[in-house]
């Protein structure tokens, strides 16, 4: 019990954001790790950048987290060193050129970047490459980025699958009449990487088969252009932009809908698409590493930006109730089964415990 009394863990963050005090706790990532790292014996920390108030005023925020603000590099690497010399974990937990910065300075080091790690370019990937050499580990969603980290010469003792919980306890199906949801959504904060534009296209050409449909749009819009998109398209008016909903008000909403859609760019897990699936959607994803092997045969998919296969799949759902019911019935076991909070804790327990 002594030697546990010093055993510290930091959570290097790169910013803590307001909205994350709206998720179910289980799914808030960086209190998750804090709570399961506690849990196991280590005094938890956090580095945040210019954010600590927002840390600290989350509903859930346990108040044996010390939370640790800087303003600048000169600090950052400061606190770095400082708490190297402690022979502390460090979890890093940000894509951030800072975040690279650390398995150099320290010893102990777990990386989870929240995107998934086929970087855009070659060079970049190469710079990412380089520096994962020097990581004491790397938490990854799911086997295809592990597959993938393998083929570009990653140690595979280094590479550990320990995905994100998804909340059942919150996102559930409660609507299981087919025959009432009809519409499509997207669901989740409206960013650049999430390609808003291909959905709107594919919805367009949906619209001409299917004049009836709606598209809902849940979530806070940080990009404009997508307004702007929407406000000029001949189907405004069945483009319903319902902004940020409280859970209670969430979970309706999402079991009156049939199909969910995405085609990010990028992603890391995507907890919003495995909430959808909880509440009964079926899922139409773009062939990214982040769903292809996740989803692989309960979900169809499109090239990022191909909107005519996007509306194509959206029209086999419609014409075919049976796989719908079939396949949501399929992802729920998988998503219960594999990202439950025992699955989940147990696996970082396990990660944690090789400190």
């Amino acid at each position: 019990m002594d030697k546990n009394k010093n055993k510290k863990v930091v959570s290097i963050i790169w910013g803590y954001h307001t909205h994350m005090y709206n998720l179910a706790p289980e799914e808030n990532y960086h209190l998750h790790f804090l709570k399961v790292a506690k849990e196991s014996g280590f005094k938890p920390y956090a580095i945040v950048k210019g954010s600590k108030e927002n840390m600290e005023n989350d509903p859930n925020f346990d108040k044996d987290i010390e939370v640790i603000d800087y303003k600048n590099i000169f600090q950052f690497l400061f606190l770095i060193i400082k708490f190297s010399f402690q022979n502390t974990l460090f979890y890093v937990n940000s894509y951030e050129w800072q975040s690279f910065m650390v398995p150099f300075i320290a010893k102990k080091t777990i990386f989870m970047a929240h995107t998934q790690p086929k970087r855009q370019t070659e060079k970049k990937q190469m710079i990412q490459n380089f520096v994962y050499r020097f990581f004491t580990a790397i938490r990854l969603n799911n086997d295809t980025e592990k597959d993938f980290l393998l083929e570009q010469g990653t140690d595979e003792k280094k590479l550990h699958v320990v995905p994100l919980v998804v909340s059942q306890s919150v996102f559930k199906l409660t609507n299981t009449d087919i025959g009432t949801r009809k519409d499509l959504v997207y669901f989740g904060n409206v960013t650049e990487k999430k390609n808003l534009p291909t959905i709107l296209k594919a919805f367009e050409l949906v619209k001409e088969k299917y004049p009836e449909i709606k598209l809902n749009i849940i979530g806070k819009i940080h990009d404009e252009s997508i307004n702007e998109a929407i406000d000029k398209s001949v189907f405004k008016k069945d483009i319903v932009r319902y902004g940020f909903l409280p859970n209670s008000t969430l979970i309706d909403e999402m079991n009156r809908n049939l199909i969910y859609l995405n085609s990010s760019l990028d992603e890391g897990q995507c907890v919003a698409v495995y909430d959808a699936a909880l509440c009964g959607c079926v899922l139409c994803l773009p062939n990214i590493m982040s769903f292809i092997g996740v989803f692989k045969d309960v979900a169809l998919f499109h090239d990022i930006y191909d909107h005519e296969k996007l509306a194509e799949n959206i029209l086999f759902y419609v014409n075919n109730p049976d796989i719908i019911k079939n396949y949501n019935n399929k992802c729920i076991n998988m998503i219960k089964k594999d990202y439950s909070i025992d699955r989940v804790e147990n696996k970082l327990t396990t990660l944690l415990s090789k400190f």
